[in-house]
């Protein structure tokens, strides 16, 4: 058995899911999870239940054999010269492929973000698959559908919230720029004739303010709160995507069946530029 550590937002627990299902088909040995989020300013809950999928969790007993030892117990370890997290496999590189994660001993607790579709692809049916909304959308959600259907929809997602509220998360993430939405939205009205844009974001007013294209918009606001993960439904169902440097928004274009689909992503998703994102973003997709 191993144990994957799920935290963070909703991509980020769609990214580990999917590393997890794809290590366990491959080795042919039972995933289950640990949903323990160390973020402190702000306050992530599991949110893969929206998914019509299995998620098993491991027993308290389960992960006192192979987590790690926290406070008295890691201080007493320590005094002891014992191993804290003996059965720790933490991520090698962020962004970056790993093979090493399918020759890990068994029995281990796995902790980190896996954000890369490489790990999965081999099983890409079976996550679409699991990766289907339980519920059907309300009234609201049903009519945006259904306008997304009807026309040549390009959903933009663009990330505020966190991303400017919080300064560490800003000094990490940054933010997309309005010039790349606008190059992004130029670039996409020269291959989509009577483009419709579907703008999704945790700041809609501040976009609504910020107007980038005088094409045909709708501004999604309904979905806040317990709700928002509706955005992601809705974003996977347009026909092109524009995305931020979110996995929220990299999941949105992933989802999206649509054989001819363009999907535009910024090509820089860090504020340091030395960080190595080669492996996230998929070869078909745009970078700029």
């Amino acid at each position: 058995m191993f144990v994957f550590q799920l935290m963070g937002g909703l991509g980020n627990q769609m990214f580990a899911y999917a590393a997890a299902r794809s290590l366990a088909v491959r080795r042919g040995i039972p995933v289950k999870f640990d949903f323990d989020c160390p973020y402190r300013h702000i306050k992530y809950e599991y949110a893969l239940d929206i998914f019509n999928l299995t998620a098993e969790f491991a027993t308290s007993k389960e992960l006192r054999k192979v987590k790690p030892k926290r406070g008295i117990e890691r201080r007493l370890y320590r005094l002891l010269g014992k191993n804290t997290a003996p059965r720790l496999i933490k991520e090698w590189r962020e962004f970056v492929f790993c093979p090493e994660l399918y020759s890990i001993a068994d029995d281990a607790y796995i902790s980190g973000f896996w954000q890369t579709e490489e790990y999965f692809l081999p099983i890409e049916t079976e996550i679409r698959e699991d990766f289907q909304f339980r519920n059907p959308p309300d009234s609201i959600n049903a009519s945006i559908l259904q306008r997304i259907d009807d026309s040549n929809s390009v959903g933009i997602h663009i990330r505020r919230g966190d991303y400017v509220n919080i300064s560490s998360t800003n000094a990490a993430h940054g933010l997309s720029s309005i010039d790349y939405y606008r190059q992004a939205i130029s670039m996409m009205e020269r291959s989509v004739p009577n483009a419709v844009y579907f703008f999704f974001s945790n700041d809609i007013e501040w976009v609504k303010e910020n107007r980038m294209t005088d094409q045909e918009s709708v501004f999604v606001e309904n979905n806040t709160g317990s709700s928002s993960y509706e955005d992601l439904r809705l974003m996977s169902r347009c026909k092109h995507n524009i995305i931020a440097n979110s996995s929220f928004s990299w999941w949105g274009a992933w989802l999206n069946s649509n054989p001819d689909k363009i999907v535009i992503a910024p090509k820089q998703w860090m504020v340091d530029p030395s960080i190595n994102t080669k492996d996230l973003i998929p070869a078909a997709w745009i970078r700029i």
